[in-house]
């Protein structure tokens, strides 16, 4: 329950379909970097390159950590 002066923030994170050599996968962008994208999957973070988003499949609204 939120009590008066109480915020909730969400974040609209972008899910992307990545393409590692035949291998495809939807990810999380969790933030966007000039060279890379750092994305999450199975709860793990890793860069990824443009060149190899395929791309955006959907939208999702998250809670911060």
């Amino acid at each position: 329950m939120i009590s008066k002066g109480m915020t909730l923030s969400l974040y609209n994170y972008n899910i992307v379909r990545v393409n590692d050599k035949g291998n495809i996968v939807n990810c999380t962008i969790i933030k966007m970097c000039k060279a890379h994208a750092l994305i999450k999957l199975d709860g793990k973070t890793y860069k990824v390159p443009y060149s190899i988003m395929d791309e955006v499949v959907g939208h999702e609204l998250l809670m911060p950590e």
